[in-house]
């Protein structure tokens, strides 16, 4: 089978496809005795690259030429690039060396892999959207598309666990993100009048730069400031390999703490053993404001979808193992909380999707198959199980003059609002601002509110302006429409924005010679054309 589920985690990925009886399966890290691929990268010399546990193992001795969480910049404007053996590697390029290890380890295995779905937090942009996909092109995948993480994990728990409507709320705490998401499974008929099963997204929320590696961080400090009072140190004092000797140990600290109400940790401290031992009910109390924090989504969606209607609360992510985690879920839903494969529902779920999206003819699973009731199923039903009904992540929108008023305002219309079904698409006409116009600059916007019009994060010169931090009114990149001699300003320029898993599409058409434009400009450095005014596109209030 060459269809393929991909969890791109921050700290763990995973790979799954879909096995000779249609049920999802992980593809076996035998090399490193584990169902999933350590997201580390070691440079160790120009010629060798490892990624895995193995370059995990390196960020004692070689921390300095290890990358780790790259999740948490990819997509981000403020991410950082990493330099080895005189070669620059964005953390698009990282992502892909990740995702070229999970492939070889389905080629290891006999396998090939053409189609993939990857998966992202319900809450990342489409700077982050578009990136993680370039990461799967860059490797040499096929990207389908996109899928949000809890989505897939309900996928997974569907094919599974057959109800008929269930609210399900997906509590996602992975290792660099967080997503609290409400999912409505019910049954509906599919085009071919078939009984399917549907999942609707009612309300997701989150933040992706929330993580287990907060608990990390936290537990880090504790270690460290144990082994200077013990030392009588300060925190300057300690060694570089002392302190990745602590980050080392950390994350298998914090696995033995959620099975044994104590963990030891032994470190050499300048030539002396420190032996440092933590209690769970210390690690809980240094960690409890991140537990707050989560809790705190899941009360805000819980304002969109009330308590009373959730019937079944699942966790997913490794960091859902935690007790901490568990107990405060639990309380909030008692006798609701299950765990399905925390680690491997998400690629599971993948799996499924991308098995709906390509007809795999003459493949195992595509083959003829039985109900429970003797009823044949055919290989188009099989990859037909399922309907997926998933919402926007942020609102977008074009820049445009507003001509209303004494004085004309440069504005975002907010197109599509967070919260809508996708795929996602709106169209509205607009006009050149002056006569003679030479082109149209068209800016695009993303935010997270739900207001008709906001004042976006540059003026229509490109100035920065000053927008409300709530909001998150982000940049995405400009589309250069080119108008042809003497257009007149009253010419109709038609704008479409269309949302979907992968991210946003934005077109422009010029009405009056049917003239198409869709290359999308999302760097600075794309952008070489003269700022001016008399480029923007206006409201008519002709």
């Amino acid at each position: 089978m060459s269809t393929y589920g991909i969890d791109l985690g921050t700290t763990y990925s995973c790979i799954a496809h879909l096995d000779s009886n249609g049920n999802p399966e992980v593809i076996r890290n035998n090399e490193d005795d584990s169902n999933t691929v350590a997201s580390v990268v070691f440079f160790e010399n120009e010629n060798n690259v490892v990624v895995g546990q193995a370059a995990k193992e390196n960020v004692e001795t070689d921390g300095e030429r290890v990358v780790q969480f790259v999740k948490r910049e990819i997509g981000k404007p403020e991410s950082r690039t990493y330099e080895f053996d005189g070669k620059t590697y964005t953390p698009v390029e990282i992502s892909a060396l990740i995702l070229t290890r999970l492939k070889n380890l389905v080629e290891a295995q006999g396998g090939m892999i053409e189609d993939v779905v990857i998966t992202v937090p319900a809450y990342f942009g489409l700077e982050e959207r578009s990136a993680t996909r370039q990461a799967g092109e860059l490797a040499g995948l096929h990207v389908l598309s996109l899928i949000n993480e809890p989505t897939a994990a309900a996928l997974s728990y569907c094919a599974r666990q057959f109800q008929e409507d269930r609210t399900i709320l997906v509590y996602d705490l992975g290792g660099g993100t967080f997503d609290v998401t409400v999912l409505k499974m019910s049954m509906t008929q599919n085009d071919s009048g078939r009984d399917v099963q549907k999942i609707t997204v009612l309300a997701t929320d989150g933040d992706d730069v929330l993580g287990g590696k907060d608990w990390d961080d936290k537990l880090y400090n504790h270690i460290l400031h144990a082994c200077c009072d013990e030392n009588g140190l300060t925190p300057e004092e300690i060694e570089a390999e002392t302190r990745q000797d602590i980050r080392s140990k950390v994350e298998e600290a914090k696995r033995k703490l959620s099975k044994k109400q104590s963990s030891k940790v032994r470190i050499d401290v300048n030539g002396s053993r420190t032996e440092i031992t933590i209690k769970r009910g210390d690690f809980e109390q240094m960690t409890s404001d991140l537990v707050a924090k989560t809790m705190n989504f899941v009360d805000a969606i819980l304002d969109k979808v009330p308590a009373a209607e959730i019937d079944t609360v699942l966790l997913v992510g490794g960091s859902t193992y935690m007790p901490m985690i568990i107990n405060a879920v639990e309380s909030k839903f008692p006798g609701k909380v299950q765990q399905h494969d925390p680690d491997q529902a998400v690629a599971k779920g993948a799996a499924i999707y991308a098995s709906m999206l390509v007809e795999e003819v003459g493949s195992p699973a595509a083959q003829d198959s039985q109900t429970s009731d003797g009823e044949t199923l055919h290989a188009e039903q099989l990859t037909s199980k399922f309907t997926v009904e998933d919402q926007t992540p942020r609102s977008f929108g074009p820049g445009v003059v507003d001509m209303n008023g004494a004085k004309h305002k440069y504005v975002l219309e907010n197109f599509i609002k967070i919260g809508e079904k996708m795929p996602a698409v709106f169209t509205k006409t607009y006009y050149p601002l002056e006569d003679n116009q030479e082109l149209v600059r068209l800016r695009a916007f993303e935010n997270i509110s739900t207001d008709d019009t906001l004042i976006p994060c540059v003026d229509e010169d490109g100035n920065p302006q000053a927008t409300d931090p709530a909001y998150k009114v982000k940049l995405l990149g400009e589309l250069i429409v080119n108008l042809p001699p003497n257009t007149s300003r009253d010419t109709p320029i038609k704008v479409t924005f269309k949302v979907d898993a992968s991210g946003v599409h934005v077109e422009a058409v010029n009405t009056k010679t049917d003239e198409i434009f869709e290359t999308f400009l999302r760097t600075e450095s794309d952008i070489d054309v003269e700022r001016s005014a008399v480029h923007q596109l206006r409201i008519s209030s002709d």
